[in-house]
């Protein structure tokens, strides 16, 4: 899931890269690519969220201490992202066709552009919080004894992250301050991707730590 969602994201300079390779329009291209890993995101995601329906299900059971309220808060930021981003990515490519829908067009631009990054940065931030189910077994099966220099390094990432989150202007897209997704076609499709998964990373890193800071006692509601 996460290598689709990195793929989503940059679905016009695959079409471009493809295009170079290929003798075929690659904006048009790009387009058909993004509406395929879109759907195929969407299916795994839900998808996911089946395999962990025993969650929906313990919702309204047992009492809710600040880790259980901030976690299901999140949780729940991302069900309402994804829906907005699937509805609204109906709408754009007409796979939902109804009366308003040439009227709803723009605002479902809107939504969908900035429910992405709502949806890249949460998503990132979910996978952060299980974080320690797969770096304790990293550290395990790899033999790592010493974890400072995997600190060193995390940090290094975590702070090029953050450069890379103000050099996308990720905030403009998340506060609808920009409305369309402008890509350089100059630009490697690399570098693209290291941006990404360094933003990633980032809120990744933040989601795991969030919870490290979460394990502690606190008091119950």
């Amino acid at each position: 899931m996460t290598v689709i969602l990195l793929l989503t994201m940059s679905y016009e300079l695959i079409g471009v890269a493809l295009s170079e390779i290929i003798n075929f329009d690659g904006y048009e291209y790009g387009s058909l690519i993004h509406e395929f890993l879109g759907i195929s995101l969407v299916i795994l995601f839900f998808f996911h969220l089946w395999l962990n329906r025993w969650w929906l299900k313990t919702l309204f059971k047992g009492r809710y201490n600040l880790t259980r309220i901030i976690l299901t808060s999140i949780n729940f930021a991302l069900i309402i992202d994804m829906v907005l981003l699937t509805f609204a990515g109906m709408y754009m490519s007409r796979l939902v066709e109804t009366p308003e829908t040439d009227s709803l067009m723009s605002f479902s631009r809107i939504c969908h552009v900035t429910a992405s990054y709502w949806g890249f940065i949460l998503m990132s931030f979910h996978a952060g919080l299980n974080w320690h189910i797969f770096s304790a077994m990293m550290f395990k099966k790899m033999k790592i004894e010493s974890k400072i220099i995997p600190h060193i390094i995390a940090i290094i990432i975590m702070i090029y992250g953050a450069y890379a989150f103000i050099k996308r202007n990720f905030w403009d897209y998340m506060s609808m301050n920009i409305l369309f997704v402008f890509f350089d076609y100059e630009e490697p499709f690399m570098y693209f991707i290291l941006d990404y998964v360094a933003i990633m990373f980032l809120f990744g890193s933040l989601g795991h730590y969030l919870f490290l800071m979460l394990k502690k006692p606190t008091k119950k509601f």
